[in-house]
C-alpha cells in the first residue's frame, strides 16, 4: 500500500521578510540618528549640527518607508555630507582608541554612514534584494563589533601619564579649559593637560 506524505508549506505571509537595500537603509539611517543623539548626550554639550543631522536622518527614514526615490536620494546626500564635513574630526578621533567614547562613537558613526551610503546607492540602482543586502548588513555588524573591540583594547592597555613637579597643570572640563591664559618663566616649559571630558580636545600653544 502506497501512502503520500503531505509536506507542510509556509505561506508567503508567514515567511519572514528577506532583508533588502531599503530595509538596510532604514536601519542604518535610524542607527546614525540614534548614535548622533547618544554622542551629544554623553558629552553633555548641545551641538546644533549633530542635532540637525539626527533630525534630517529621521525625516529621510520616514521618506524611505513611504517609497519612491526622495528618501533614497536624501539618505545618500546626508551620509556623504556627514562624512565629508566631519572628516577633520573623524581622523583625529579614530587615531586615539584610548579615548573610548570619542573613538567608539566616531567609529560606529563612520561604519553606519558608509553602510547607509552603500545601501542608498544600491537601492537607487534597483539592485536585487538577495545576497548583496544580507552580506552588507553582516559586514556592518561585524565592523561595529571590531570598533568596540579596538576601543576596549585601547582603553585597557593605555597608561595615563603623571604630572611632574615642574609642570604647569591645565584641566579641560565641560568642554572648556580651566584657564584661557597661562604664564611661565622663560626657558623650557612643560604643560600637563588633564582632560575630564568624554571627547578629545585640541591644545595648541601660540
Amino acid at each position: 500500500m502506497k501512502t503520500e506524505e503531505n509536506q507542510a508549506t509556509v505561506s508567503d505571509a508567514q515567511r519572514p521578510a528577506a532583508i533588502d537595500w531599503r530595509m538596510l537603509l532604514v536601519w542604518t539611517g535610524m542607527g546614525v540618528a540614534v548614535a548622533l543623539l547618544a554622542f551629544t548626550a554623553i558629552i553633555g554639550e548641545i551641538i546644533p549640527p549633530l542635532i540637525g543631522f539626527a533630525v534630517l536622518y529621521g525625516i529621510a527614514v520616514w521618506l524611505v518607508r513611504r517609497g519612491g526615490k526622495a528618501g533614497l536620494i536624501m539618505m545618500a546626500v546626508l551620509s556623504l555630507l556627514l562624512l565629508v564635513s566631519n572628516s577633520p574630526f573623524i581622523i583625529p578621533a579614530l587615531s586615539v582608541p584610548a579615548s573610548t567614547v570619542d573613538f567608539t562613537m566616531t567609529g560606529l558613526l563612520v561604519v553606519l554612514a558608509l553602510g547607509n551610503l552603500v545601501a542608498a546607492v544600491a537601492a537607487l540602482r534597483r539592485s536585487s534584494s538577495g545576497a548583496g543586502a544580507r552580506i552588507a548588513g553582516r559586514a556592518i555588524v561585524a565592523l561595529m563589533l571590531v570598533v568596540v573591540a579596538i576601543a576596549a583594547v585601547g582603553r585597557v592597555t593605555y597608561e595615563s601619564p603623571v604630572a611632574q613637579a615642574d609642570d604647569i597643570q591645565l584641566t579641560a572640563a565641560d568642554v572648556e579649559f580651566s584657564t584661557d591664559v597661562i604664564e611661565a618663566s622663560s626657558g623650557e616649559v612643560s604643560v600637563f593637560v588633564e582632560n575630564n571630558d568624554a571627547a578629545l580636545h585640541t591644545f595648541t600653544v601660540e
